[in-house]
């Protein structure tokens, strides 16, 4: 068996927990079947995990092809500064051309009093077979945006344009996430600050305002407009990283949870921040698993010191033989200069962890800023307050199927080493426990891809994620 565990391992490892699943990885026996094949195969298992091994994952995808191979995007991009296309351009072109109708979305919507834009680039498959399936709604984690999931660091076709072959597909930037034009400032610089306005260049006090009351319910409101306005029918959300905690207040909500119907599809995409809780009260480890406070005003930025640690691996397209994960990062930082903002605001991780530890020292600081600025905008505190660490409440029931996809090298979210460590491998368990009904599946691409594996192998992890978006709808009336 090819899977990084054997099955006698994970049976001896779960018997102490009382449970009895099992680990499936497909064998070199299984090996005439089409790399799609594998993986419904895979999902109709109800074990701890399954592993989709190296060789099946690398095949995936070889005739999931742009009509032009992706010409024409990729020479906008290749001609843009930075390659930060301008994705109007998108919508003059024909379908034929793309696989594809391009449609930029902009919703202004109003939280605490001020106005926001959230932006989304919605592909409308040119396949009619798409129109069978839900909505397929990608979200960036922090520092990202749509560039990342539309084009790989290259200007090659990136994950989404793949997938719009077979399924409609909306990607969406949070805001202050998308710039037109991209970033030129350095990635240190403080004048590189989020563009919650697109047209509007706000001043310092009401952009450290803004940064200060960045709740994952504000991203919300942004959220159910843009999605109401531009799409119908059913939906699956993906929020990538941080953005996971969208699906899952999207779940709830009045609006969204019913068109969700109860299903959820995850790529690096975690839990709600209470399992951190429930994890550190059933696991303790020496040292818990909170957050050091950044002050709610200041932007974390990323630099490539931090991404050599997870993410910058030898699947990054801009990886050469004898580089160091260090030059690997810095070298895609540096390709990415314009377009990706490569900040976050500080609730984001906040919302994302244990930081309702710091709720009241959130409270504080909020206030003291509205009082150090004036608070022009009539900012109610007891609105933002209110609003505060929603991701720490959001209900684990009500869910009846979900499937989460994680890379062997997504460190965040497994252990290479020891699989039944893993974050995700907790997470599919407490549901697996609220949910006693659900069909609930962890499926591991077991290939040295990151956190970022949209970008190291788009079409592949395009063509895998086609195959689980149908096997749920296949599975959805006989379970």
């Amino acid at each position: 068996m090819t899977s990084a565990i054997t099955h006698a391992c994970a049976v001896a490892a779960l018997g102490g927990l009382g449970l009895m699943p099992t680990i499936t990885a497909f064998a070199a026996a299984d090996e005439d079947l089409a790399p799609e094949a594998h993986i419904p195969l895979l999902l109709e298992r109800d074990d701890v995990f399954v592993a989709l091994p190296e060789a099946q994952f690398l095949a995936l995808g070889a005739e999931l092809t742009l009509p032009d191979g992706g010409r024409l995007v990729t020479e906008l991009a290749k001609a843009a500064p930075g390659g930060a296309l301008d994705f109007r351009m998108l919508e003059h072109v024909a379908p034929e051309m793309l696989g594809y109708a391009a449609e930029w979305c902009v919703e202004r919507f109003e939280q605490y009093g001020l106005d926001w834009d959230i932006t989304g680039l919605k592909l409308t498959s040119a396949d009619p077979e798409a129109a069978d399936h839900p909505w397929l709604v990608i979200i960036n984690g922090g520092a990202a945006n749509v560039y990342e999931f539309f084009l790989d660091l290259e200007n090659e076709p990136g994950w989404a344009q793949y997938l719009a072959q077979k399924l409609n597909v909306m990607i969406v930037s949070i805001p202050g996430n998308f710039r037109y034009g991209g970033w030129t400032e350095a990635l240190d610089d403080e004048a590189r600050q989020p563009r919650y306005l697109l047209d509007v260049e706000l001043p310092a006090d009401e952009l450290r305002v803004r940064h200060a009351v960045y709740t994952n319910r504000l991203i919300m409101t942004g959220l159910k407009q843009l999605l109401a306005k531009h799409t119908t029918g059913p939906l699956l959300i993906i929020g990538h990283s941080t953005s996971g905690e969208l699906a899952f207040l999207a779940n709830q909500d009045e609006e969204l949870g019913p068109r969700l119907g109860g299903r959820f599809l995850g790529w690096g995409s975690g839990a709600p921040a209470r399992l951190r809780g429930l994890q550190e009260a059933k696991q303790p480890r020496e040292g818990g698993y909170g957050r050091e406070m950044r002050p709610v005003d200041v932007l974390a930025r990323r630099n490539p010191v931090g991404y050599s640690r997870d993410y910058s691996r030898w699947l990054n397209p801009l990886y050469e033989p004898g580089m160091s994960t260090l030059e690997i990062a810095e070298r895609w930082l540096e390709a990415e200069r314009y377009r990706r903002p490569n900040f976050k605001q500080s609730l984001q991780d906040l919302e994302h962890g244990t930081g309702w530890i710091h709720k009241g020292e959130v409270e504080r600081q909020i206030e003291a800023l509205l009082d150090e600025t004036g608070n022009p905008w009539g900012i109610d505190i007891e609105d933002v307050s209110a609003d505060l660490f929603s991701t720490a409440f959001t209900r684990m029931d009500g869910f009846n199927q979900m499937v989460w996809a994680v890379a062997r090298f997504d460190r965040n979210h497994w252990v290479a080493e020891a699989p039944l460590d893993s974050w995700e491998v907790f997470i599919a368990e407490e549901f697996r426990r609220r949910n006693p009904d659900a069909t609930i599946r962890l499926m591991l691409f077991d290939v040295p891809m990151t956190h970022y594996g949209h970008v190291e192998l788009p079409r592949q992890l395009a063509a895998a994620f086609i195959e689980i978006v149908r096997w749920m709808d296949a599975a959805k009336g006989t379970r």
